[in-house]
């Protein structure tokens, strides 16, 4: 993992009044990706492993059968992807999350952001925000 950029962190609303240090901790647990369009970033019923900080592209989020999904959701950057992971202890996916657009993405080990939630209670609460709204 090569540190990610401080200020790359910024976009994301949930990071809002962290400091530097803070950040710097984030920072160094993540990794950069990229997705092609038309790609599958997250296939519901499997275990997730990591969170996603959507910093470009947009994803569609959905539930079922590919052929003829249920859709939930469209979510365009800068935004969190596959957070419903953090609050299931066995961490399966809940849906699917297709990239309908080439993404640009940090990728953070789950047992890394449950870190940063538990030492950072602004976080947590902005976290929680995110997914009541999702639900």
């Amino acid at each position: 993992m090569g540190t990610v950029q401080i200020s790359r962190l910024g976009v994301f609303g949930f990071f809002e009044g962290l400091g530097q240090e803070d950040l710097a901790f984030i920072a160094v647990n993540c990794s950069e990706m990229s997705v092609a369009s038309g790609s599958l970033l997250i296939q519901e019923g499997q275990v997730g492993k990591e969170v996603y900080l959507l910093e470009e592209g947009s994803v569609k989020v959905y539930r079922g059968n590919p052929e003829s999904p249920r859709k939930v959701a469209v979510l365009e950057a800068p935004t969190i992807v596959g957070e419903l992971a953090l609050v299931d202890p066995a961490r399966i996916r809940t849906s699917s999350v297709l990239a309908t657009s080439d993404l640009r993405l940090l990728s953070v080990p789950i047992r890394t952001f449950l870190a940063i939630v538990g030492a950072f209670p602004s976080v947590k609460e902005k976290l929680r925000e995110v997914i009541d709204a999702r639900r």
